[in-house]
């Protein structure tokens, strides 16, 4: 699930059918929801997820930017006899409908601004049903701090880590051979950041729990860290 350690996050990522991580996530969505109906997924990508939970009897709609990821998402839920509505659009203007009784944002909050961030939560307090969910990954300071500088060369790529303390963001930049950069950057925040930042927004914080790390000693990822070492958090959001 967590593309920023992988070059899956860039552009083919998007045209690869669902991952095992995908059918894992969703299963154990329904055993944590069982009696959750419709789910909402922002930054939907290729639709991986979105069809996973499909799958599982969710009534997914599944809201993407991308026209790209909107039409491989439709063609996996067309080859395995799935529906679901995929929506094009920017979550800052798009109406995907609701409510919702799960809200799921994996792997890509924090673009943008902590105003930026805010307008996104308090649409999706607008979007969620009053006994729902929302869950988000959340990248932390701590661990972007500690592995700024990483860098890694493969056969396709060279991968950079990097993090600016003053505005707590993380940066991941991917290098072609041609010279090609391709950088990705999100807005770090701990639980207590993220209380403030929910304040006025019709959200608070019910759970969080730490997520994976990348080991860049190893070059393994650890789906389970402790709370000292995650990369993320998965934040469980419900309305106020």
């Amino acid at each position: 699930m967590n593309g920023l350690c992988s070059p899956f996050n860039r552009s083919p990522y998007y045209s690869a059918p669902p991952h095992a991580t995908h059918v894992e996530a969703a299963r154990r969505l329904r055993g944590q929801y069982p009696q959750a109906t419709r789910l909402l997924e922002l930054g939907a990508g290729g639709g991986q997820f979105a069809v996973s939970a499909a799958a599982e009897g969710f009534r997914v709609t599944a809201l993407e930017l991308r026209a790209a990821g909107v039409a491989h998402m439709l063609r996996l839920a067309r080859e395995r006899d799935l529906s679901l509505s995929a929506v094009q659009g920017d979550f800052y203007a798009a109406d995907p409908g609701g409510p919702f009784d799960l809200i799921v944002y994996w792997d890509g909050f924090g673009i943008g601004s902590d105003d930026d961030q805010r307008r996104l939560l308090t649409r999706m307090a607008g979007w969620l049903a009053p006994q729902g969910h929302a869950l988000l990954d959340i990248y932390t300071p701590w661990y972007w701090a500690s592995h700024a500088g990483y860098t890694r060369h493969t056969d396709t790529y060279t991968q950079m880590y990097g993090f600016d303390s003053a505005t707590s963001r993380m940066t991941d930049t991917y290098v072609e051979p041609g010279g090609q950069r391709h950088t990705q950057s999100l807005r770090c925040y701990s639980p207590d950041d993220l209380r403030r930042l929910l304040a006025g927004t019709g959200l608070r914080l019910a759970r969080a729990e730490p997520g994976g790390m990348f080991d860049t000693a190893t070059g393994t990822w650890h789906p389970q860290a402790d709370w000292a070492s995650c990369m993320t958090f998965q934040a469980v959001l419900v309305p106020e």
